[in-house]
């Protein structure tokens, strides 16, 4: 009976310091931390608006630093003048290729975002029609490489389309389309939805956030390694935070489009619009991470295949414990 109760004290207590370990992402940190976040005014994105906020419950202060470019975020989380951040899925697959080694992806976003448009009645209802049609593209974009996979997949020479690459922000495409320069604009939210919300354009059938290569995939939130390294449990900390932040969003569209809307400057129309087709998820999928990475390589955007070796700059650590699930359910394999 001794020895009975001794092993039931014993599971207790090793119970009690599992449920204690397990909490403890969820306590403040004994002394503060200084984040520096880069923000973009991207639907998918306009969540992160209340990361300050629900950081501070832990005893992190968030500094804002705004950009126009995931390219930017990218580098400035690379040369450690950004400690967070999100940024297309390419970009990490991007840095390694020119030898960095300073970018980790702690986390998923969601999909969808990412959109193509033509002019209202000029719907494009199969791939093999894009032969005829003038397409406008950012090359280098994630909307770009979503499309450019979707139409290798689906058997289209993209070397033979007529392509005119736009470059400067999503209202280029939006001039050229209604200036019938380009039939079919590959850009990404909220442009589309101020093409539909003013009347002269819509979403053609074609999707390209369904190809095998890429899927729909908007972003990855990634933190600077010497920032990680040098504080752990901060990190452990905003993911608890993000992941919370994005469950708040997803759970509340209205809330969301309003902190959109008040961001960016849109018309609440078009911010409704522009997140309407996007799915927000913290899932961080790293096989499709490296199919892209080689795709990059085999269509030669970068010179060096990464995709091998592209795993070693994730982590599922902190969103594992951020969310009790192991990384083969947060998306490994995926």
């Amino acid at each position: 009976m001794t020895r009975l109760v001794l092993a039931v004290l014993v599971l207790g207590c090793a119970a009690s310091g599992a449920l204690a370990q397990g909490g403890a992402p969820r306590t403040p940190l004994p002394a503060r931390v200084t984040a520096k976040l880069g923000m973009l005014n991207v639907p998918a994105l306009s969540p992160l608006w209340l990361l300050p906020e629900y950081a501070a419950a832990y005893n992190i202060q968030i500094e804002t630093v705004m950009f126009q470019r995931f390219a930017d975020g990218r580098t400035a989380l690379a040369s450690g003048d950004l400690d967070i951040t999100a940024f297309g899925p390419q970009d990490i697959t991007l840095a390694v290729a020119q030898g960095a080694r300073s970018l980790v992806g702690v986390a998923g976003v969601g999909s969808g975002n990412d959109c193509l448009l033509v002019r209202r009645g000029e719907d494009i209802r199969d791939w093999r029609e894009l032969g005829t049609r003038k397409i406008g593209i950012g090359a280098g974009s994630i909307s770009w490489l979503k499309f450019a996979a979707s139409v290798q997949e689906h058997g289209v020479d993209y070397g033979k389309l007529q392509i005119t690459n736009i470059v400067g922000g999503g209202a280029n495409y939006l001039k050229a389309l209604q200036g019938k320069e380009i039939d079919l604009a590959v850009v990404w939210q909220p442009f589309c939805a101020q093409g539909l919300v003013d009347g002269y354009a819509q979403y053609p059938t074609l999707d390209h956030n369904r190809s095998k290569a890429v899927g729909g995939l908007i972003a990855v939130l990634a933190v600077n390694r010497a920032f990680m390294e040098k504080h752990p449990d901060a990190v452990q900390r905003l993911v608890v935070a993000y992941v919370d932040v994005l469950a708040f969003a997803q759970a509340n569209p209205q809330r969301w489009s309003t902190i959109y809307a008040e961001k960016a400057g849109l018309p609440e129309p078009v911010a409704a619009e522009s997140i309407r087709i996007t799915r927000l998820d913290a899932t961080l999928p790293l096989a499709s991470i490296a199919r892209i990475s080689k795709f990059l390589s085999d269509n030669g955007v970068i010179t060096r295949d990464v995709s091998g070796e592209i795993a070693r700059h994730y982590t599922y650590e902190f969103l594992s414990k951020a969310t009790g699930k192991s990384p083969v359910e947060l998306g490994q394999n995926q």
